[in-house]
């Protein structure tokens, strides 16, 4: 669990001009994009003197004097996955740092990272992220942590009422296996707990799909570790840049 009152977070505002066309064929969605995110981010590099730059200094990055100077960059975003993914018979470990595509134009990134010996620890424990859950590895900006908070249009006063509360979260991204990834609040407008997913963080009932009704396995993030998706239900593709291992 997160406590939010108690951790930092990267400081600064940034505005990004968001470049991300998905297009579909009868079998393929393809995602082409900059990466870049349509909301506000933290002033990467991390600035000198704020609440998170000691967390950030300490971190060695390769071409860089530490991973506080790690600045955010468009690149290349140029993903094809299944339009009509199929669960297999057993769930595939993550073994890339990309897990799927935010509609937001960022991406996912394995819920994973290491210590300063080689463990591993929840990212959000390693380093403090913008109040989007975001940071750059390798100049390009994903996500960790519940990311929901950031996506979709700024809420109206009236959208903490009990009506707006009882809505299923929206469709917010798209993992590298196709399936699709949900906000937090399920069918019956209730926050998905872990409790309620399979191992990959994922389960299945009727979502819109396409501009169809259909039932369907999807994923949902929420506040409990991993927050995301913690393998794949489908078969995942390999995503150019995305590395292979943890941060």
């Amino acid at each position: 669990m997160i406590d939010v009152l108690k951790r930092p977070f990267v400081s600064g505002t940034m505005h990004w001009h968001k470049y991300l066309r998905v297009t579909t064929t009868a079998t393929e969605r393809r995602f082409k994009g900059n990466g870049l995110p349509d909301h506000p981010t933290g002033r990467f590099p991390v600035q000198k003197g704020t609440p998170a730059y000691k967390y950030y200094a300490e971190i060695p990055a390769h071409g860089y004097p530490s991973a506080a100077a790690i600045p955010i960059k468009p690149w290349n975003l140029d993903v094809t996955v299944p339009r009509y993914p199929s669960v297999r018979a057993q769930p595939t470990c993550i073994d890339q740092l990309t897990t799927g595509m935010a509609l937001a134009g960022g991406t996912f990134h394995l819920e994973v990272a290491t210590d300063a010996e080689d463990r591993p620890v929840d990212p959000n424990a390693a380093l403090p992220l913008d109040r989007c859950w975001g940071h750059p590895y390798d100049t390009q900006y994903h996500y960790h942590g519940p990311s929901q908070t950031c996506f979709g249009s700024k809420p109206s006063r009236g959208s903490a009422n009990t009506r707006s509360r009882s809505r299923r979260s929206p469709l917010v991204g798209y993992a590298i296996d196709g399936f699709g990834i949900f906000g937090p609040r399920g069918e019956d407008g209730k926050i998905v707990r872990n409790r309620d997913l399979d191992v990959c963080h994922g389960h299945t009932h009727a979502i819109m799909w396409d501009g169809k009704k259909v039932v369907m396995y999807h994923y949902h993030l929420n506040g409990e570790y991993p927050y995301s998706i913690g393998c794949f239900r489908g078969k995942p593709v390999t995503v150019p840049g995305s590395g292979h291992g943890w941060h």
